[in-house]
């Protein structure tokens, strides 16, 4: 289980949401874990004099120990910015380190996709992919990516690839960044946890995403340690918010 943000917004991105982040990382007061020490990354487009960048970057430390945090929050200045950053807790140990550390990249037809994801996923929900040594949630990418191949939007793609993985999941809280040159960068986010599967010893509110109408969408303990968590709403369950 991991934590995240994502958000649209513009000049640069807001220390207070990235700082809560860390600090959720480090001391998740939700979750049985405690923290969130399996590496982290962040994928963001920045627009500078109409042109977009993309600074992507993946670590296997802790984003609480990684000093290029304040580096890259530097240089992902612009007139528009739309990212994801990533915190995560494995669920499988062997499947820790650089590779597996979210959001994960891949390619496919006129579009770039990147994706981070909160929580698990039975393997049998993947079929022949299931042995593969990929993680659950990079699974859920070569599934969209295989319905985008068959000429379906990245929306669609994401919208019914959550549908046909609830039952067999605890959580499928998530963010996807597409990327088109004729289009810019989009980014959606999807807001479910099943009640039937969730871990016991892991408090519900763990599972929860919230928004203040500000750009950012973040995992609950986020709220928790934003000094305006209160005013943020949760987003409405089940549905895929568009930034």
């Amino acid at each position: 289980m991991c934590r995240f943000i994502a958000f649209r917004t513009k000049g640069e991105i807001s220390k207070k949401y990235v700082d809560a982040l860390i600090r959720a990382s480090k001391n998740d007061v939700f979750s049985r874990y405690g923290s969130h020490p399996d590496g982290w990354g962040l994928s963001v487009f920045v627009k500078r004099n109409s042109k977009w960048r993309v600074i992507y970057y993946r670590s296997e430390d802790p984003i609480y120990e990684d000093s290029y945090v304040s580096y890259l929050l530097e240089i992902a200045k612009g007139d528009e910015i739309v990212g994801i950053i990533h915190a995560r807790k494995a669920g499988s140990k062997f499947l820790i380190g650089l590779s597996h550390s979210h959001p994960y990249h891949i390619r496919v037809n006129a579009y770039d996709l990147y994706f981070a994801h909160n929580g698990s996923v039975s393997r049998i929900a993947f079929s022949s992919n299931s042995s593969k040594p990929y993680t659950d949630s990079y699974l859920i990418l070569e599934e969209i990516k295989t319905l985008v191949e068959n000429n379906m939007t990245p929306f669609d793609a994401y919208s019914l690839t959550i549908e046909k993985l609830k039952d067999f999941s605890t959580s499928l809280n998530s963010s996807l960044i597409s990327y088109a040159k004729s289009e810019g960068p989009s980014i959606l986010v999807a807001y479910y946890y099943n009640k039937n599967r969730l871990l016991k010893e892991t408090k519900e509110e763990y599972y929860k995403l919230y928004t203040d109408n500000k750009g950012y969408v973040f995992s609950s303990t986020v709220k928790y340690y934003l000094e305006e968590g209160a005013d943020a709403e949760e987003l409405t369950m089940g549905n895929i918010t568009h930034l």
